[in-house]
């Protein structure tokens, strides 16, 4: 008698538990997105504690791949490698035969960062990010010769960034979207460590799709 009784009261409740609405917290989108974009490095100023030459940088543009695990909603952790060739006015304190002691030469600029993102994931939304990782300044040559310039590759210099934009949601899977970050590279500046730390503002506009 009392298994009839539970069997007619789990009858009874379904249907009410059928029509009970789903957690609204359940994630149902992508668990990763792949991205890549386009985007500015802007000028800097740069001191080399190891050979005592200064590197004040000009604009360039800057490739940059992503790849990024969903957290939640909105909400993703990332890793990024950019790359980019900076132009810049490379002045030391000896002579160079081919430099003098300044001259116009370029660097490969290569960033490695892990970020988290967050924003909206529907029509336009706003977006907010940090990161944090490194810089390498390396392949320093005199513009124009391909003459190598010290230091031959350079080390990797803790980084770290703040950042913010706007995004479009395409589907809910394909983002299009635009940043601007400012990160602050530690690179060691030997005499000049009184100088304020290196910042490189980049503007960016790219895409990510979801799988």
């Amino acid at each position: 008698m009392f298994r009839k009784a539970v069997a007619l009261l789990a009858l009874a409740a379904a249907p009410s538990l059928a029509q009970f609405p789903r957690s609204r917290n359940t994630y149902v989108g992508p668990q990763y997105w792949v991205g890549l974009s386009y985007g500015f490095l802007d000028a800097t100023t740069v001191f080399d504690g190891k050979t005592g030459t200064q590197w004040q940088f000009g604009y360039a543009p800057q490739i940059r791949a992503t790849l990024e695990k969903t957290l939640q909603r909105d909400v993703t952790l990332g890793i990024s490698a950019g790359y980019s060739t900076q132009p810049l006015v490379y002045t030391s304190p000896t002579f160079n035969t081919d430099c003098g002691t300044s001259c116009s030469a370029k660097a490969d600029v290569t960033q490695y960062m892990a970020f988290i993102q967050g924003g909206g994931s529907t029509g336009f939304h706003f977006l907010y990010n940090g990161e944090a990782g490194f810089t390498q300044y390396s392949n320093f040559r005199v513009d124009g010769l391909d003459t190598k310039l010290p230091p031959s590759k350079g080390g990797y210099d803790f980084s770290f960034g703040l950042g913010g934009g706007f995004g479009y949601a395409l589907s809910p899977t394909a983002d299009l979207y635009v940043e601007e970050v400012v990160d602050f590279v530690l690179h060691p500046q030997g005499t000049n460590s009184s100088a304020s730390v290196p910042r490189t503002p980049e503007f960016r506009a790219g895409f990510r799709i979801g799988f």
